[in-house]
C-alpha cells in the first residue's frame, strides 16, 4: 500500500473511533489520571492513624473483625505501619459490598473508611464500569479501550515521518501556530510525545474488563500452570495451621492482602511484599488449603518473561511499576488523554474553508452569492447583518448550494455574483448555472436584485451577473432594483447599491463598507531576476493580522502628489483645478491620487473638462496579490508591469521601486476558494510566474501541520537561467520530502509549457487525481489559466472536471 493511501487509511480510522469513543475515553481518562496519585493524595492528606504493635495472628483477627448479618471476605495491610488496615465485608441479604477500617494490633474495627477514600473508590467505580452495573459497564469501558489501542496505533501511523531528518519536525512544537493550527498541534504532539504510556493504558485496559482477554494474554505469554494439589473435600478448617504454614513463608506474618475462603473448608490465597520488592505492587502469592497445607506460590523474585508481564498487569496499567515518576507521568498521560477527546471532536465540526450557511426558519429574502475570491460572500455576511438590524428575516446562501425551485419561496432575492475571468461564472456556481438556464420554475412572484462583481479590464465585465438578471427575468422574476456592476470590488458602488436598496425596502441607511484597510511598513524590496525585462519582486511587509495559505493582500494603489501631477500633465489637465467627486471638493491631482482610475476614454483638453474626466474616471480599485508566505512579514512576489503606453502598472510600479519603510494602504482578504483542504490529501500545484506565490504558503504550512501526502508542483517561466525564483527554497522543500515532484517548464528558447508537461505525465495526473489529490492552478488567465483548462478537458474530459469542481477539488487563482 502506498504511503498517501496508508496515511488516508489510518486517519478515517483515527478520526472515527475517536468520535464514536470519545465520551468514554474522556471519562477513563480524566479517572485514571486520579486513580495513578491515589496512594501519594491519600498519604499526603491528615488520615486515621494506629499505634503500631505486634500485629493479631490471623486465627485472633478474624473472629475480632466479626460483623452481625455480613460476611468477611477480604482483610489488606497497608504498608505503613501507622496506618489502619480495612475488611471488606458483604452483606448476606443484600449482597451489597462495603469497606470497614481496624486496628491491625488490637482488632478493633474503627469505623467506615476515610472520605477521601470513598471518594476515590467512586472514582474507581467510575473508571471501571461508568456508575452501571458491573457486566454492563466492564463492556463499554473495555470495548472502548480496545477501539482506543487501534486510534492510537492509526494515529502514530498517520504521524509517523518517513525520514529521520524529519524527527525534529515530528516532535517539536512550530512556532508562531496560532487558532485551529494550535489546537491540532496540542492533539498531536501530545499524543506523540505520549503516545507510550496512553498506549500502555490502553493495551492492559482490557485485562480487567474481559475473561477473554486476559485468558488470551495468559495463554499467549504465561508458563503453563504448574499443577494444583487439590485439597481434601473433607478436611476440616484449621486457622491456626493456616498461619503457621504463613509463617514459614514469610517470617514477619506481614502479609497485604488476606483472601478468606468462601466456604468454610475453602482454600485461602495471600499476597505479600518482600522486604526488597521494587514497587508497591510486586506481589508474591501463596495458595493454602484449609488445612493449611501449601497448594500453590509464585515468588515475585523469580518470575520472568512473559509471567512477569503478567504479574505486573496492574502496576503497569498505573505507572505504579515505574514509581513516582512513572505514576506522575501516567496521571498526565490519562488527563492527556481526556482533552483529546475534546479536543478531536472540536476539530473534526470546526470548518472555516467555507462561509456557513445561514438558513434556518423562515425568511422573506434571500442572498445569494456566487463567489471566487470571497469578495462576493464576505459582502453577503455584512448584507446580511445589516437587513437583520432592520428587522427583515433574511437567508443567506451560497448558489452552489441551492437548487433552482428553492428561490420560488422567497419575495426578494438579492444575487451577489461575481464574474470570473471572461465571463464565466465562479467554478463553484457552473453546476448552479447549467441547472438554471435547464429549469422550467415560475418565479412571476418574485423580485430580484443583481450585484454584479468583474473586473473592468476584462472585456466581458460582469457578465454572469448580467445573465443572471436575464435568466431570472426570463422566469418571471421582477426587477427590485437595477443591476449594479462593481469594478474590483469599489467601495462607493456598493454604498450606491446599498442606498438604493435601503430606499426601496424602506429601511435605514448604514455604511456596509468593509472598514478593514491598515497600514504597512515595507521591510524589504528585492529583484528576483535581474537584467530582466520583466522583473519581478519580492516584497516583504509587516502588519497587523492574521492569514492563512491562500489568502489574498489587497493593496490600495494611492499615488503621492508629484506621480498623480506628471500623470495629468500626461494627459494635459491642470491638476490644481478643482473638481467634485463622491469624497468631496478638492484638486484634481488629489482626485486622481487618492480615489480614481484613469479613464478608459482618451483624454485631450479639447474634448473633456477636468470635472468630465472625473465623471468618466472609475472609482479607485484595490490591486490583489497571492501571499506567499504564512506569518510576519508578509511576503508577496510583484511583476512589475509596464503598460503599452510606457506608463508602470499603478501598483506593481509603485511596489517596485517603493523604498524600504515606506507605508502601504492594505487589507488581508480571505480566500476560502484556494485554500489547503483540512486533511492531508495529495496536491497538484500548477504555477506561471508570480502564480508560484500562494504555493510558497502551501509548502510552509504543510510543513508547520506534519502533513506528509506526496505533492506535484509544476511550475513555468521563461528562463531558467534568469527567472527560477526560489529555486534553492524549491529543491530544499524537495530535499525534506514535501515536495514529492517538481517539474519546470521554461518557454524560452524551449516553447515548453505547464500543458505540455501534463501531457507527457498524464499517468501521473491521473495516480495523484485517483488518490483523491486536490488540483491548483495560479498565473495569468490568458495563459497559464486558458491552456490548462483545455488540456485538463482533453485528458480528463469535461464530465471529471467538473465533478472535480463540485468535490471542491479544483481550485484556480487567475488573474
Amino acid at each position: 500500500m502506498s504511503g498517501s493511501w496508508r496515511q488516508r487509511i489510518s486517519f478515517r480510522i483515527h478520526q472515527w473511533l475517536g468520535l464514536v469513543s470519545a465520551l468514554v475515553l474522556l471519562v477513563v481518562g480524566a479517572t485514571g489520571g486520579l486513580l495513578a496519585l491515589e496512594d501519594d493524595i491519600t498519604a499526603i492528606l491528615p488520615g486515621p492513624e494506629v499505634a503500631a504493635g505486634q500485629l493479631l495472628p490471623m486465627p485472633a483477627l478474624a473472629p475480632k473483625l466479626q460483623l452481625p448479618g455480613k460476611t468477611l471476605q477480604r482483610i489488606y495491610l497497608e504498608p505503613q505501619a501507622q496506618r489502619p488496615g480495612r475488611a471488606l465485608y458483604q452483606d448476606r441479604q443484600s449482597k451489597q459490598r462495603e469497606w470497614r477500617i481496624f486496628n491491625p494490633y488490637t482488632g478493633e474495627i474503627l469505623g467506615a473508611r476515610p472520605a477521601i477514600s470513598e471518594f476515590f473508590a467512586d472514582v474507581m467505580a467510575l473508571h471501571r464500569w461508568l456508575l452501571l452495573p458491573n457486566s454492563i459497564g466492564s463492556v463499554i469501558t473495555g470495548t472502548a479501550a480496545l477501539m482506543a489501542i487501534i486510534l492510537l496505533i492509526a494515529g502514530f501511523i498517520r504521524r509517523a515521518p518517513d525520514r529521520l531528518s524529519s524527527i525534529k519536525d515530528w516532535l517539536w512544537w512550530k512556532r508562531g501556530s496560532k487558532g485551529r493550527l494550535a489546537l491540532w498541534q496540542f492533539h498531536a504532539l501530545l499524543g506523540t510525545w505520549l503516545f507510550i504510556p496512553i498506549f500502555i493504558m490502553a493495551v492492559t485496559g482490557p485485562w480487567f474488563a474481559f475473561d477473554w482477554y486476559r485468558s488470551g494474554l495468559k495463554q499467549m505469554l504465561g508458563s503453563p500452570e504448574p499443577p494444583t494439589i487439590k485439597a481434601d473435600a473433607n478436611i476440616s478448617a484449621d486457622a491456626d495451621a493456616v498461619w503457621r504454614s504463613f509463617l514459614t513463608v514469610k517470617p514477619d506474618g506481614r502479609y497485604a492482602r488476606w483472601y478468606l475462603p468462601r466456604q468454610a473448608n475453602g482454600d485461602v490465597r495471600v499476597r505479600y511484599l518482600d522486604a526488597d520488592a521494587p514497587h508497591a505492587n510486586a506481589y508474591s502469592t501463596v495458595t493454602f488449603d484449609a488445612a493449611g497445607h501449601l497448594l500453590q506460590q509464585q515468588r515475585y523474585a523469580d518470575l520472568r518473561g512473559g509471567d512477569y508481564l503478567l504479574a505486573n498487569m496492574y502496576a503497569f496499567h498505573t505507572g505504579s511499576y515505574f514509581g513516582l515518576p512513572g505514576r506522575v507521568i501516567w496521571s498526565l498521560s490519562g488527563l492527556a488523554f481526556a482533552s483529546f477527546a475534546i479536543t478531536g471532536i472540536w476539530l473534526f465540526f470546526n470548518r472555516r474553508a467555507r462561509p456557513k450557511e445561514q438558513a434556518s426558519g423562515t425568511a422573506s429574502t434571500l442572498i445569494a452569492y456566487a463567489s471566487q475570491s470571497g469578495t462576493a460572500a464576505a459582502y453577503g455576511q455584512r448584507l446580511k447583518a445589516w437587513l437583520e438590524q432592520q428587522g427583515q428575516g433574511v437567508h443567506l446562501r451560497a448558489m452552489a448550494n441551492m437548487q433552482p425551485q428553492e428561490f420560488a419561496a422567497y419575495r426578494q432575492v438579492l444575487l451577489l455574483a461575481a464574474t470570473y475571468g471572461e465571463g464565466q461564472a465562479p467554478d463553484s456556481a457552473l453546476l448552479f448555472q447549467q441547472q438554471l438556464a435547464a429549469a422550467a420554475v415560475k418565479l412571476n412572484h418574485v423580485n430580484v436584485a443583481v450585484l454584479a462583481f468583474g473586473d473592468r479590464q476584462y472585456q466581458q465585465f460582469c457578465a454572469f451577473g448580467h445573465w443572471l438578471a436575464r435568466r431570472f427575468s426570463e422566469l418571471g422574476a421582477g426587477t427590485l432594483l437595477p443591476l449594479q456592476e462593481v469594478d474590483r470590488g469599489a467601495e462607493q458602488a456598493l454604498q450606491h447599491w446599498s442606498d438604493a436598496l435601503a430606499q426601496t425596502l424602506k429601511l435605514e441607511h448604514a455604511s456596509l463598507a468593509a472598514d478593514s484597510w491598515q497600514s504597512a511598513t515595507l521591510l524589504q524590496n528585492r529583484c528576483l531576476n535581474p537584467g530582466s525585462d520583466r522583473p519581478v519582486h519580492q516584497v516583504q511587509l509587516a502588519l497587523q493580522g492574521n492569514w492563512q495559505a491562500g489568502d489574498i493582500l489587497e493593496v490600495l494603489p494611492v499615488w503621492s502628489e508629484s506621480q498623480s501631477r506628471d500623470y495629468l500633465q500626461q494627459q494635459g489637465l491642470d491638476g490644481d483645478v478643482m473638481v467634485s467627486t463622491h469624497a468631496g471638493v478638492m484638486p484634481l491631482w488629489q482626485a486622481q491620487a487618492q480615489y480614481l482610475e484613469a479613464p478608459v476614454v482618451t483624454v485631450t483638453k479639447r474634448e473633456l473638462t477636468p470635472q468630465a474626466y472625473v465623471n468618466a474616471a472609475t472609482p479607485l480599485g484595490a490591486r490583489s496579490y497571492s501571499i506567499a508566505s504564512i506569518e510576519n512579514p508578509l511576503q508577496l512576489m510583484v511583476r512589475h508591469v509596464r503598460n503599452a503606453d510606457g506608463i508602470d502598472g499603478r501598483a506593481s510600479g509603485a511596489l517596485a521601486t517603493a523604498p524600504v519603510g515606506s507605508e502601504w494602504q492594505v487589507r488581508l482578504k480571505p480566500h476560502s476558494n484556494f485554500h489547503l483542504p483540512l486533511a492531508d490529501v495529495p496536491l497538484i500545484l500548477l504555477g506561471a510566474g508570480t502564480g508560484l506565490a500562494p504555493y510558497l504558503g502551501f509548502l510552509a504550512q504543510r510543513r508547520k501541520q506534519g502533513f506528509k501526502t506526496p505533492v506535484w508542483l509544476l511550475f513555468s517561466e521563461r528562463y531558467a537561467e534568469q527567472d527560477n525564483y526560489y529555486g534553492a527554497e524549491l529543491q530544499a522543500f524537495r530535499a525534506e520530502g514535501l515536495l514529492t515532484h517538481l517539474d519546470f517548464a521554461w518557454s524560452r528558447p524551449n516553447g515548453r509549457y505547464i500543458q505540455q508537461c501534463l501531457l507527457a505525465e498524464e499517468d501521473r495526473l491521473q495516480r495523484y487525481l485517483a488518490a483523491g489529490a486536490h488540483l491548483y492552478v495560479c498565473g495569468a488567465i490568458a495563459g497559464v489559466g486558458a491552456g490548462v483548462q483545455q488540456t485538463l478537458v482533453q485528458l480528463l474530459g469535461e464530465p471529471q472536471l467538473l465533478r472535480l469542481q463540485q468535490q471542491g477539488r479544483y481550485h484556480r487563482d487567475l488573474y
